[in-house]
Order: C-alpha cells, then sequence, then structure tokens
C-alpha cells in the first residue's frame, strides 16, 4: 500500500485480475467481505469526485485534498483496468480463497 496511514493494515489482493491476466489489485472492498463490486465503487468515486470539486479548498485547508485525490485515483485505476477491452467489463471481483462463491463476471 502507498503511503499506509494505518499501521495495522497491510496489502491485500495483490493478484486480484491474475487470472484473466490484469492487475485489479487496487480499488475498495464493499464491506468487511474480500468482494469489490464495480457499481458501488463507481458510485463512491462519483461522491468523492463531487466533494472534492464542491469542498476541495476546505479539504486542503486540513489537509487532506491530497489523500482525497489519492482515494479517487486508487478507485478509478481499478475501474480502468477493470474495463481492458471494448465490452468486456468485470464487475466483481474477489479471491476464491477468501470468499466460497465469487466468480469474475464479464459483460
Amino acid at each position: 500500500m502507498v503511503d499506509n496511514k494505518i499501521s495495522w493494515r497491510g496489502d491485500s489482493a495483490l493478484r486480484d485480475g491474475s487470472q484473466a491476466k490484469l492487475d485489479l489489485s487496487k480499488g475498495m472492498y464493499d464491506a468487511g467481505d474480500h468482494m469489490k463490486f464495480g457499481f458501488p465503487m463507481a458510485f463512491t468515486a462519483t461522491v468523492l469526485s463531487w466533494a472534492i470539486l464542491e469542498y476541495g479548498d476546505q479539504m486542503d485547508v486540513v489537509n487532506q485534498l491530497e489523500p482525497a485525490k489519492d482515494s479517487l485515483k486508487w478507485i478509478t485505476d481499478y475501474l480502468i483496468n477493470a474495463h481492458p477491452e471494448a465490452n468486456v467489463l468485470y464487475i466483481q471481483v474477489c479471491s476464491y480463497i477468501m470468499a466460497s462463491k465469487c466468480f469474475y463476471f464479464k459483460l
């Protein structure tokens, strides 16, 4: 994890997407279930983007603008990598070791 400010939190999901020869290691889990869902993550990116646009000056005053931008980039990097070619979008990702019934879904 780049610039990790939480000492007890380590790296995870570093091999996400490797079965499809993609790097889906970024992005954020939906909850505590080791699953990444594209649509809720896209919503999170939208709301975070809007907050940066509306309140970026206030975030900057309390030194939170750059962390917010870093979080947004972390999400968008994942979303870009999850759409590797026309008509292909990986919308759900998880480790088959961590979650018992999870599959890569391809549209």
